[in-house]
């Protein structure tokens, strides 16, 4: 049966693979629109350099690897808050049940509001350089998910995700449902585990204006994402033995996409008594937030876990996004 699980999960990696050179063949820089899918979300996440579709299993794994929502053991919810580039808001939340011995649903919501925009035109005849109207516009980004993950063994999971994307700006508005698909197996050899996900996909190309320079419209981010996690220091199981207070994983992720290169993602997390968490993280081939660090305090409190999470991402040129997450365990 082990044998089986192995060969059934290879299976998925080949086909993961085909799909990400595929990809690979058709890059499109810069023609991609709703972008801000690929925001992260959950500083826990985000904190590990995004490097988590093989070792985080929380509820915000509905925004990474739907597989990995396998890892909650009853109800759970979360909310992440993002100070996002020139002062946008990033929200989001989760919230995942495990039913019966059916699998596990999730239901996920995340918007970024765009604030007030100074509305300008191309062309002033009686402003001169300054083209200012004196009115003002705003936009958003919304993103509503559904995601179903269920344990085919012990080992094996695999979970999959409907999405609605909409994005709206001044009067344009645009619309579209994506599917995504992951797998997640745990070889039981120290801690070893691999991830799979497949994100965004669609069956057609969108556009917001009638008449348009790109009458084929615009791709939205196809993601393919292959990881692996190890648990270097994790008492009997881990490839050191520190005693149990302490644990220490490591994990990496290779990120393959239709609109750029294949980028790379390193990250760590350091575990004290079970209490205090510290992480750390770098993300390969970005021109911008390539290393991450944060921390996170986890509790219980009348039968309740919670979770509070703290993510920094350095950007040498623009305002540097800040991350909270609240993360609850019922």
């Amino acid at each position: 049966m082990k044998k089986l699980n192995f060969v059934s999960f290879f299976s998925i990696f080949i086909l993961f693979s085909v799909g990400s050179g595929l990809a690979t063949g058709f890059n499109k820089g810069g023609r991609t629109s709703f972008q801000f899918v690929k925001i992260g979300i959950g500083a826990r996440q985000v904190a590990m350099g995004e490097a988590c579709i093989a070792v985080v299993r929380d509820v915000n794994s509905v925004f990474w690897n739907p597989a990995n929502i396998t890892g909650i053991s009853n109800i759970q919810a979360s909310f992440t808050y993002t100070r996002w580039l020139a002062d946008m808001d990033y929200l989001a939340g989760a919230v995942g049940y495990r039913w019966r011995k059916i699998g596990l649903l999730a239901l996920s919501i995340a918007s970024l509001d765009y604030g007030d925009i100074p509305e300008a035109l191309a062309y002033h005849p009686l402003s001169g350089n300054d083209t200012r109207t004196g009115e003002s516009f705003t936009g958003n980004d919304l993103m509503i998910g559904l995601t179903f993950a269920r344990e085919f063994t012990d080992r094996l999971s695999i979970g999959v995700s409907a999405k609605y994307l909409k994005e709206k700006l001044f009067v344009y508005d645009e619309s579209i449902l994506v599917f995504e698909v992951g797998t997640f197996y745990n070889t039981g050899f120290k801690g070893v585990r691999f991830g799979m996900g497949a994100q965004n996909f669609a069956g057609r190309s969108v556009s917001w204006l009638e008449v348009s320079d790109r009458q084929e419209g615009y791709d939205i981010p196809l993601l393919f994402k292959v990881g692996i996690a190890l648990d270097m220091i994790a008492g009997q199981d881990g490839v050191f033995n520190l005693g149990e207070d302490h644990q220490f994983q490591l994990s990496f992720d290779a990120v393959n996409s239709n609109d750029y290169g294949e980028r790379y993602h390193l990250g760590g997390e350091y575990w004290f008594n079970q209490i205090f968490a510290l992480r750390g993280g770098y993300r390969f081939n970005y021109e911008e937030g390539n290393l991450s660090a944060g921390f996170g305090l986890q509790s219980q409190i009348s039968g309740v876990g919670f979770q509070i999470d703290y993510a920094y991402v350095n950007y040498q040129y623009l305002d540097t996004p800040h991350r909270f997450s609240l993360l609850f365990t019922f």
